[in-house]
C-alpha cells in the first residue's frame, strides 16, 4: 500500500473530524430543494397560459442533485423539460456549490427553430437582464464563462449571427450570485419573466 496516498494533511484532518460542516451544508442543499421546490410550482402558474408547444405544456419538474460537477456538488431543476435526441427545450435552474446560481433556457433542433427569429427580434430584453449566450460546443457545459459564453450587453451583431445560424443548440443562461441568496427567489422569478418574454410573440 502506498501510504503517501492516504496521508491527509492537518487541514484534511481537522475538517475530517468536524461534523459540523457536513450537518450544515446537509441544510443548505435542502434550503435550495426548497427555494427550487416553490420556483417549480410558480413556473407551472406562469406556462399555463403561454403558448407553447404541448409536449413543453405537459412536461413535469424534476428537481436532482450530485456531488461531483467539476468536483462540486450541485442541484438543478429542469421545467419545462423536454430532452429528445434532436429536440430539446428545457429551462434548467442551477445551483452549483462555491460558485453560483444559473438560469439557462437550452432550445435545439425543431424547437430552436421555432423560436430563433423571435429571440433574435426579442434579444434586447435578454440584453437587459444581462444574459449570457452559449458560444461552445458543449451544449451540457453547465459554467458560465468568458471561453465558452458571451455576454449579450458586450456582443456584436456578426457574434450573434453566427452563433444563431451554425450551432443547432442555442443556450441562454444568466447568474445568480450567492451574495443574493435572500433574494434569489425573486431573481429567479425575474430572470424567467425575461425568458418567456423573449419566446414570445411566436407566430403560430
Amino acid at each position: 500500500m502506498n501510504a503517501a496516498k492516504i496521508h491527509l494533511s492537518e487541514d484534511e484532518l481537522l475538517l475530517l473530524q468536524n461534523a459540523e460542516w457536513v450537518l450544515t451544508k446537509n441544510k443548505i442543499i435542502q434550503k435550495v430543494y426548497d427555494l427550487f421546490g416553490a420556483l417549480a410550482a410558480s413556473m407551472q402558474e406562469k406556462l399555463k397560459n403561454k403558448n407553447l408547444p404541448e409536449a413543453v405544456l405537459t412536461s413535469t419538474p424534476k428537481i436532482s442533485r450530485g456531488e461531483n460537477y467539476k468536483g462540486l456538488p450541485y442541484v438543478m431543476l429542469d421545467y419545462p423539460r423536454v430532452f429528445g435526441k434532436e429536440n430539446v427545450f428545457a429551462i434548467r435552474s442551477f445551483f452549483w456549490w462555491g460558485n453560483y446560481f444559473s438560469i439557462t433556457l437550452h432550445l435545439k433542433g425543431d424547437y430552436k427553430r421555432m423560436f430563433i427569429d423571435v429571440i433574435q427580434r426579442n434579444i434586447q430584453e435578454l440584453s437587459t437582464n444581462h444574459f449570457f449566450l452559449a458560444a461552445s460546443d458543449d451544449e451540457w457545459k453547465h459554467e458560465i464563462d468568458d471561453q465558452s459564453h458571451i455576454s449579450l450587453p458586450n456582443a456584436d451583431a456578426n457574434q450573434l449571427q453566427q452563433i444563431f445560424t451554425t450551432k443547432d443548440f442555442l443556450k441562454l443562461s444568466a447568474k445568480i450570485g450567492f451574495a443574493e441568496w435572500n433574494n434569489a427567489g425573486e431573481r429567479f422569478e425575474e430572470l424567467l419573466d425575461a425568458l418567456l418574454k423573449g419566446i414570445s410573440c411566436r407566430p403560430d
